[in-house]
């Protein structure tokens, strides 16, 4: 990706479809589940973009650009939450359909999803990101520790926890 950077770097409008093509639908998707909305999650993922655009020179100087748009992402995020308030993007509830591809025939996955969507939740604000993260973005704990500022080693303690913590959720929920 160091052509692309110096690409982007140098405000060409083919290197961001491209960067768009490469990391749009993963952060999308993240962005779905953060926000609990895939209205929203455009309108993050569009002013992600924006400010890349209106900031191109820095990009030349980052070192791992997938983690660094996440970063944006997440900042965006952060911001629209907080101009949002009153939504509690943490607190929306989540829906299978929104975090996975749903097979009509397949009642039974179709539950157990949605089982997974409202234990997700439940999980810490903490715990969730990570997961998020890791599950729906496809980031290593190296990135993720990059978008987060946390330790990787906290990173992963805190993945292991969550991920834990599913397990005893989705136990009291399944038959």
């Amino acid at each position: 990706m160091d052509d692309l950077r110096h690409e982007l770097a140098a405000g060409r409008h083919e290197a961001f479809a491209r960067l768009y093509g490469a990391l749009g639908d993963r952060l999308h998707h993240w962005l779905t589940a953060t926000l609990g909305s895939r209205d929203d999650a455009d309108d993050v993922l569009q002013e992600t973009f924006v400010r890349l655009a209106r900031h191109h020179g820095k990009l030349a100087e980052v070192e791992n650009l997938t983690a660094y748009v996440f970063r944006m992402a997440r900042n965006e995020a952060l911001r629209f939450s907080e101009r949002n308030s009153r939504r509690r993007a943490h607190e929306t509830s989540l829906s299978a359909e929104d975090l996975f591809v749903a097979t009509p025939d397949d009642v039974e996955r179709n539950e157990a999803r949605q089982l997974l969507a409202e234990a997700l939740v439940r999980l810490s604000p903490e715990g969730r990101e990570v997961v998020e993260l890791k599950t729906f973005a496809g980031l290593t704990f190296a990135e993720i520790a990059e978008v987060t500022d946390l330790p990787q080693g906290t990173v992963a303690s805190r993945y292991r926890a969550a991920i834990d913590r599913l397990r005893v959720l989705l136990r009291e929920e399944l038959p």
